[in-house]
């Protein structure tokens, strides 16, 4: 079903962004020096925006071929999640409108906005049948990274961890460069003396959480690497119903952990200030 049938303009656009984006070598985790416009290939009924990544894996490598998936530019964001709460939970004490990513939200939060805006935006005409909002899996985030041909999706995601070296969202290089993203630097050295990357520093200190706080990538995408912790829909292991988790956090400092190959887990229901997520948009077909 070619996606958002009863929109041909959208439609055009999104194949013209994949057309100017993808011309690229297979995926590598890098920092794209020059920064995209704001705006995504798409953008939703809440004004999340949305960039197509190609799912490739070890198996089958050639970004060229690949299905297309859409993901968010950024993590969903206060303003996402207080809509979401208006409707769903009008007692909530969360009414925060602004593009700050949304922390403190469990898995079960997570899948359970998903749902509603399918749900919304099918009423609305936005969506056809057929497509829908969730979380990425694993191995689609490991995509959104950059090391999406290095992995085998077959591989549960316990097995997978830190299993490649070297390979940051921003490039091999340790410690990370400017723009990598918000993590414990060393502007956040005197609240964590035993827990900061010496030798960098971002903008950010203690438990901030920001906007665009990374230089975007070569799809388009901020944050990465740093601010929140970004769920998956996998559980980390098989018959765990502990969930998969990404990308690390403002708090995060051990290079092994900032891999892109790290995994880490939790509950379903857990809670951080250091854990947010970030969606994907299924059930389109999009051609290079």
């Amino acid at each position: 079903m070619p996606f958002l049938q009863n929109s041909g303009k959208i439609h055009h656009r999104i194949n013209h962004y994949l057309a100017l984006c993808f011309v690229v070598s297979a995926c590598s985790c890098s920092i794209q020096k020059s920064k995209p416009k704001p705006c995504g290939a798409w953008t939703n009924s809440l004004g999340m925006f949305f960039n197509p990544v190609p799912i490739v894996s070890l198996e089958n490598p050639n970004a060229a071929t690949a299905k297309t998936l859409l993901f968010a530019v950024h993590e969903t964001a206060d303003r996402h999640l207080a809509a979401f709460l208006k409707e769903t939970a009008p007692n909530s004490s969360r009414h925060d409108q602004g593009l700050k990513p949304a922390s403190h939200v469990s898995w079960s939060e997570a899948v359970a906005f998903c749902e509603w805006l399918t749900k919304k935006e099918l009423a609305q005409g936005t969506l056809q049948a057929g497509q829908y909002y969730r979380l990425p899996s694993d191995h689609e985030w490991s995509c959104a990274a950059g090391i999406g041909h290095l992995e085998s999706p077959k591989i549960v995601p316990e097995l997978k961890d830190k299993r490649i070296p070297n390979k940051y969202p921003w490039g091999e290089s340790w410690p990370p460069p400017e723009g990598a993203g918000n993590l414990a630097g060393s502007e956040s050295s005197s609240l964590f003396p035993e827990n900061h990357i010496v030798g960098f520093r971002d903008r950010y200190r203690g438990n901030k959480v920001g906007y665009q706080a990374s230089s975007p990538n070569r799809f388009g995408l901020y944050d990465l690497s740093g601010n929140l912790w970004e769920w998956c829909s996998d559980s980390f292991r098989p018959g765990q119903n502990w969930r998969v988790l990404r990308g690390g956090s403002w708090l995060t400092a051990r290079a092994d952990t900032l891999l892109c190959s790290h995994r880490t887990h939790d509950p379903e229901n857990y809670r951080s200030d250091s854990v947010g997520f970030r969606c994907v948009l299924d059930g389109f077909s999009a051609k290079r």
